[in-house]
């Protein structure tokens, strides 16, 4: 398989990935999934056949439709990808399988996240190549909404950090868990993020050259991954007032003072991320959820996608960040009740999804189960006192009785609903 920056192969299957829909056909042949990721240059002259005789593979993952899948070819290597706009219509569990529109906050990115055959396109509203600035800019000073990305875009027509990490979030399927998935993993999630990563164009450059997702650890492999850093960074160049930024995905491990700011430790990685107290501070009051000290002492993962740049001494500076606070099994969550919600849906075996709001303010249900039929909406009231949550919690009751959708409530005053029916 083709390489990724952190020396990874892209498209391995991964512990956590689910198994529904594990079979496709490529023109008159019926293939498992499975197969084709282990070994897909066997599948060559048959990936080919399909592309140019029939124009796509079909996903076996329902009975009742055909759901269609792109057939892409990279550098001689044939995969298979979503057909654009047709990840809801795949089966709950489906590898394929993508929150619907109506519970995603990428349907208001029409202009600025284009889905096509041949990959996605995405406008980002922060440079990766600029110029006119120092090699050591400063801080932006601006204030971003609380658990906003703090480079909010502008009239929909790009993306700012936060809205980039949860589309590859839920391109990945992240924000999707089924109980046949098995345990999720850092690994698991990398390997995820980079099969996405892959066929992306971020502000027309390849998202998989200018984005570092950290490897998970490998002792045996240290030598070699911390060498694909050193080249990732090196990419990071400057050349009098202009140079380029890259991204940095990964999970905080720890925040510690310097002399001059901050040092960002990363799970799984030796070497650490550098920025301003500044700017730390303002990532904090932006995501307060992710950086409590509640989040810190349960154990909830702390994720983020940080835009960096080198300094003229070679470090890598933190210009800006998104976060997003998850569970255990990387799932979302919005605050420490939403962890604990999901923790119990886990536990229960239920499937469900989390909707991503992107750098929006659309409301949606906190998640989606997706095993029962109708759907069941889940919603934790979480915030007391404050009166404009309280009439935002009565207008949505209202709208769950007046459509007739099923509702799981759980008000954290009192204990966790039963989630197993």
């Amino acid at each position: 398989m083709a390489s990724f920056p952190g020396g990874e192969p892209t498209g391995v299957p991964a512990t956590g990935e689910v198994s529904t829909g594990s079979q496709v056909r490529l023109a008159d042949q019926v293939v498992a999934v499975a197969a084709l990721k282990k070994n897909p240059d066997r599948y060559t002259r048959l990936f080919g056949r399909a592309r140019s005789e029939f124009g796509h593979a079909v996903c076996l993952c329902r009975d009742d439709q055909v759901v269609r899948l792109v057939i892409r070819c990279r550098e001689g290597r044939y995969h298979l990808a979503n057909w654009p706009s047709s990840g809801h219509q795949h089966a709950p569990g489906c590898h394929w399988f993508r929150s619907p529109a109506e519970v995603s906050g990428r349907s208001t990115y029409s202009a600025a996240i284009v889905a096509g055959k041949e990959g996605t396109s995405i406008r980002l509203s922060e440079e990766l190549t600029v110029t006119g600035v120092s090699a050591d800019p400063a801080p932006k000073p601006v204030t971003a909404g609380a658990g906003r990305s703090s480079s909010v875009s502008t009239g929909r027509r790009s993306v700012g950090l936060l809205a980039l990490l949860h589309w590859l979030w839920e391109s990945a399927q992240l924000n999707v868990w089924h109980p046949h998935g098995g345990r999720r993993n850092w690994r698991a999630c990398r390997g995820l993020l980079a099969e996405q990563a892959r066929d992306c164009t971020v502000n027309r450059r390849p998202l998989a050259s200018a984005l570092w997702i950290v490897p998970a650890f490998d002792r045996e492999r240290a030598d070699e991954l911390n060498a694909a850093w050193e080249r990732f960074l090196g990419r990071l160049t400057s050349t009098g007032r202009t140079h380029r930024r890259g991204l940095v995905l990964g999970e905080v491990r720890a925040v510690e003072p310097t002399e001059f700011g901050v040092r960002v430790k990363l799970a799984h990685q030796r070497s650490a991320l550098f920025g301003t107290q500044q700017l730390m501070d303002r990532v904090q009051r932006s995501y307060p959820a992710v950086f409590s000290s509640q989040a810190e002492r349960s154990g909830r993962r702390q994720v983020v996608l940080c835009l960096v740049s080198r300094s003229r001494k070679g470090y890598p500076m933190i210009e800006d960040m998104a976060a997003m606070l998850t569970n255990d099994a990387y799932v979302p969550c919005d605050s420490s009740h939403e962890a604990e919600m999901a923790d119990a849906l886990v536990a229960a075996r239920r499937a469900f999804l989390k909707p991503l709001h992107y750098d929006g303010g659309a409301v949606f249900p906190d998640f989606v189960l997706v095993d029962s039929e109708p759907e069941t909406f889940v919603e934790v009231w979480g915030v007391q006192g404050r009166a404009t949550y309280e009439a935002r919690k009565r207008a949505k009751q209202a709208a769950y009785r007046e459509s007739g959708k099923k509702l799981l409530e759980w008000d954290v005053r009192g204990p966790l609903p039963d989630v197993t029916r």
